[in-house]
């Protein structure tokens, strides 16, 4: 790993010692409020981690820029620094904030380094265990667990039927109603099972490292999906979205499926998705 990635890690580790731990499991109502809806919920953690963290990244790469999930909720139009060939920090200080909000261990910190729309280094951090997921582009997938301790390789799941699959799957905004409860249903009966834990972060882990087989999600944030999609390209995983296009994280509503291999991806979208796409794709 490189001393980039290093100085990364410090960074998100002193940023949950900091901001983030003090504040879990005690948070008052003043300190969390709604953006887009009852769902979406930011706290006083979210966004002080996000200024310190945004400080911090843009001084390790002088000249580099920051998308981070708050500013831009306020700045929409920040995403399109992604696709510029300036280096782009990509920033969800707390990815599972109502989780977090409620005390649920399900919730991490994630970084990506990116540029023109491509992730180069990654970096998903859990506060709660000290350990993190990370990797840079052609170098593979790592888990690191204890300061000093030798990282372990990763790998994900094995090529497995449909049916003995697990997984996530997060449909909100799709179609309409009825149709996404109808997609639950199939779901249920062509996978051996799946869940939403509310937190990419938690499901890229999983994902990456041997205890699920795949993700499938319509909204596609870049500090949701890019430090994964990196991450679990490295441990020998395979992206696309919904219509096969490469990722695009400037791209919000392009659905994207990550699985073990390409001939799995064809698989969960001819089965599961071929009926609710158009024809064409």
């Amino acid at each position: 790993m490189t001393n980039l990635l290093d100085d990364v890690a410090s960074v998100l580790r002193e940023t949950a010692t900091e901001i983030i731990l003090p504040r879990f499991n005690a948070l008052t109502t003043e300190q969390i409020q709604e953006k887009s809806g009852p769902g979406d919920l930011v706290t006083i953690a979210d966004i002080e981690a996000e200024e310190k963290l945004s400080d911090a990244l843009k001084r390790l790469v002088p000249g580099s820029q920051v998308v981070g999930e708050e500013t831009t909720s306020k700045n929409p139009n920040t995403i399109s620094l992604l696709s510029s060939e300036a280096l782009v920090w990509v920033v969800d200080p707390i990815d599972g904030t109502k989780n977090f909000t409620r005390g649920s261990h399900l919730f991490c910190t994630m970084v990506c380094l990116v540029r023109s729309s491509s992730p180069i280094l990654a970096v998903i951090f859990d506060p709660l265990t000290d350990t993190y997921l990370a990797a840079e582009k052609g170098g593979g997938a790592w888990l690191h667990s204890t300061i000093g301790i030798s990282a372990t390789q990763l790998k994900v799941q094995e090529i497995v039927d449909l049916n003995q699959m697990s997984g996530f799957l997060s449909l909100g905004g799709f179609k309409d109603r009825p149709t996404r409860d109808k997609m639950r249903i199939s779901a249920s009966k062509i996978f051996k099972s799946y869940d939403n834990l509310g937190c990419s972060g938690h499901e890229y882990i999983q994902i990456i490292t041997n205890k699920r087989h795949f993700t499938i999600n319509y909204r596609t944030f870049p500090w949701d999906h890019l430090p994964g999609s990196l991450i679990h390209s490295e441990a020998g995983g395979y992206q696309a979205s919904f219509d096969g296009a490469k990722y695009d994280p400037t791209i919000l509503t392009k659905g994207l499926i990550s699985a073990p291999s390409e001939i799995s991806w064809q698989k969960i979208r001819e089965s599961f998705l071929s009926d609710y796409l158009p024809s064409q794709l």
